[in-house]
């Protein structure tokens, strides 16, 4: 013998076969929208990001730098018309590189500093290299607000390489130093070793970082 629930769930169902097709498809509908699992609900936006970024200040004269650019990819850029080179070069003020930042980096290293080889020694080898790359001096001007900038500062930080920053909204010998470095105002400019990088990425950093410590081994 059945169970009396199920007698009675039977007795249902006949009940609304007898009464019409529809009233049994509302019903199995009802029935199934309590079986449904919920949606999960949507995701936050910028839930996993990190901390959000301050209001970039209405007194500000900097502004964020989404592209890359350095002075020797404008050099080796030979898909670029004469003009546009020109335009590169007065955003990027070549005399620049030929004048050092003032300040010292924090690793407390001149920037002549040079990591001496052995004498006969042919191509430099990778502790030469990761030596040199230590004492290669790294000044980022950036501001509170700007998300490239704090991009740049987590890969510092994260690859250990020293390096010296200064808020070019706060700082007014910084906001010079970086004006002449970039005309065009934007953060982070980077100054590594002789090479000044707007914007940020990391090949483009190892890849002055790598040039720097070139030079400084003999």
């Amino acid at each position: 013998m059945k169970p009396r629930g199920a007698r009675i769930g039977a007795a249902v169902v006949m009940g609304l076969v007898v009464s019409g097709c529809s009233m049994l498809a509302d019903w199995i509908d009802e029935l199934g929208k309590g079986l449904e699992p919920e949606a999960p609900a949507p995701a936050t936006v910028g839930e996993a990001e990190e901390e959000s970024l301050p209001e970039r200040p209405a007194t500000s004269t900097a502004r964020s730098e989404t592209s890359v650019i350095t002075f020797q990819s404008v050099l080796e850029d030979t898909e670029m018309t004469r003009q546009e080179r020109i335009r590169a070069f007065e955003n990027l003020d070549p005399g620049a590189l030929q004048k050092p930042v003032v300040r010292a980096n924090v690793s407390g290293a001149p920037e002549t500093a040079v990591v001496e080889r052995s004498s006969g020694a042919g191509a430099p080898s990778d502790w030469e290299l990761t030596a040199a790359r230590r004492r290669v001096p790294i000044v980022m001007y950036s501001t509170t607000w700007c998300g490239v900038c704090k991009r740049a500062r987590a890969y510092f930080r994260e690859k250990r390489i020293e390096f010296e920053e200064h808020d070019v909204d706060e700082d007014p010998q910084a906001r010079a130093e970086y004006e002449v470095l970039n005309p065009r105002r934007s953060v982070p400019t980077l100054k590594i070793g002789d090479e000044v990088v707007v914007g940020f990425s990391a090949a483009a950093v190892e890849r002055a970082l790598d040039t720097a410590a070139r030079k400084r081994v003999h």
